[in-house]
């Protein structure tokens, strides 16, 4: 075979994207993968030899993805509160691009703990500096302190759970007159930034 193509490779990467996070690691089948692609399964293996050199290139993928939504927090140029209301902007923008990103990544993260540790420590630059940056704004007294461990896991989970519970809100919040495809990510994402304006009181 000749020089490997760009655009046949990007093709094989969002087919697989879509069976992994459907089907996991270990339920993907390679040929599902080559049909979504619209290619043969030789074809498959010219451009990733395993399953798990496959997997390995969607799985970071999808971790560049979510982590580059945290480099605004590092900003400094910027307030703190104002780096934190734009990475709620790129939070919701990121997965309303990607809905099942995040059931993907955790799904893995739950079967394999030590490869998602493995993975981000290679990942230094793309890590979140929330916790520091929060840490130096107490110390400048730009805020009052409070727990940033605990104020993080809390606006993770707030940007994250609508999208991994969306099958469930969907049916719940339009019984409430809401339409979850209209506004009701919107009127979440405030409600998200009103809990950072009420931490910054």
């Amino acid at each position: 075979m000749g020089l490997k193509d760009a655009t046949t490779e990007e093709k094989i990467l969002e087919a697989a994207k879509d069976v992994f996070m459907k089907y996991g690691l270990y339920g993907a089948r390679m040929q599902d993968i080559a049909d979504t692609a619209g290619i043969n399964k030789a074809l498959l293996h010219y451009y990733f030899r395993s399953k798990e050199k496959l997997f390995d290139a969607v799985f970071d993928g999808a971790l560049e993805k979510y982590f580059s939504q945290m480099r605004v927090i590092g900003d400094t140029s910027l307030p703190i509160k104002e780096r934190l209301m734009q990475y709620v902007d790129n939070m919701f923008e990121f997965f309303s691009e990607y809905p099942q990103m995040s059931m993907f990544i955790i799904k893995e993260i739950s079967i394999n703990p030590e490869m998602f540790h493995e993975k981000v420590k290679h990942m230094k630059n793309q890590r979140s500096l929330l916790i520091p940056t929060l840490e130096a704004a107490f110390a400048n007294g730009e805020i009052k302190p409070f727990d940033p461990v605990l104020f993080m896991v809390n606006l993770h989970s707030m940007c994250a759970y609508p999208f991994l519970a969306s099958p469930l809100y969907k049916v719940m919040l339009k019984k409430h007159g809401y339409d979850w495809d209209g506004d009701a990510k919107d009127k979440i994402k405030q409600s998200v930034k009103d809990f950072i304006s009420f931490k910054f009181q």
